[in-house]
């Protein structure tokens, strides 16, 4: 079956949202855990993007770079996934379309649609509403910080994918992409008490999260080649809605009545947003 550009965008985002609950029990430590997840997502990256070995040297740069900027981003974002709430981490790391849109506008001289960016601040606005309610789980102030941090990493890793995508075949962008977080992971992932899977189960586990991993970017990457960046960016607005759902169920993080409220606003503006 072929999916629509917003419906490959909509299951981009349901995988992504799986990540932080993911992140959150792997049995490595958490720049292992980004270094596992990118290295098991690379064989399938490859095997349906070969054509990336025939690439422009210029946009195998590019893609690396991304890739790199991906790195720290996951870095940033495991260690902050640790240290405060999922709830928190994760609408913190979501300030991220804000810096794509300005991109957007700023940088590439686009024209984005009033649904689009009204759409965008609705989300916006539910993400603030969940932040102002008490979050469930730990508090950490350098943990917040490492999230904001993460945030711009991210967006300019998708501000350079989406410039690659629209030149190149999307499923060749995603397979640099991952290789250059992978080799960014790497160094981190070394200095961690915990590296290696001790367990099949624990093995298992890790290949679960990096075919998420694949799927999530394959698809990300496939919605960027045909939808603008900024839509795709907002779309991320979802991921707290998922990840708070899945801790709830099973970190037994309940959400707030305020959270729900915020949850209930972050679906409105992306329905808005989606109109454009």
């Amino acid at each position: 079956m072929q999916l629509t550009p917003l419906k490959t965008l909509a299951l981009a985002a349901l995988m992504a949202g799986i990540g932080p609950v993911l992140v959150r029990q792997s049995p490595v430590g958490p720049a292992a855990t980004a270094f596992w997840r990118l290295a098991i997502a690379l064989p399938f990256a490859l095997w349906t993007g070969w054509f990336a070995l025939a690439m422009p040297k210029r946009d195998v740069a590019l893609g690396m770079i991304s890739g790199a900027l991906l790195a720290a981003d996951l870095i940033f974002w495991n260690n902050a996934i640790l240290r405060t709430s999922i709830m928190e981490a994760t609408v913190l790391v979501m300030t991220f379309p804000l810096i794509v849109a300005v991109g957007e506008i700023w940088i590439f001289g686009r024209r984005l649609s009033a649904k689009l960016i009204l759409g965008g601040l609705v989300a916006l606005a539910g993400t603030v509403v969940i932040a102002s309610g008490k979050a469930p789980g730990n508090h950490d102030l350098l943990g917040d910080a490492m999230a904001l941090a993460a945030a711009g990493f991210y967006a300019g890793s998708l501000l350079i994918s989406a410039q690659l995508c629209r030149r190149n075949e999307a499923s060749g962008v995603t397979f640099w992409v991952i290789l250059g977080a992978a080799v960014g992971t790497l160094p981190f992932a070394l200095v961690e008490p915990i590296l290696l899977p001790r367990t099949l189960t624990d093995l298992a586990y890790l290949s679960f999260y990096g075919f998420i991993t694949y799927g999530a970017y394959a698809l990300y990457n496939s919605a960027l080649s045909k939808l603008p960046t900024t839509l795709v960016a907002i779309s991320g607005y979802g991921q707290p809605v998922i990840a708070t759902s899945l801790a709830a169920l099973l970190l037994n993080e309940i959400p707030s009545a305020t959270s729900f409220v915020g949850a209930l606003i972050i679906v409105a503006g992306l329905v808005l947003a989606t109109k454009s």
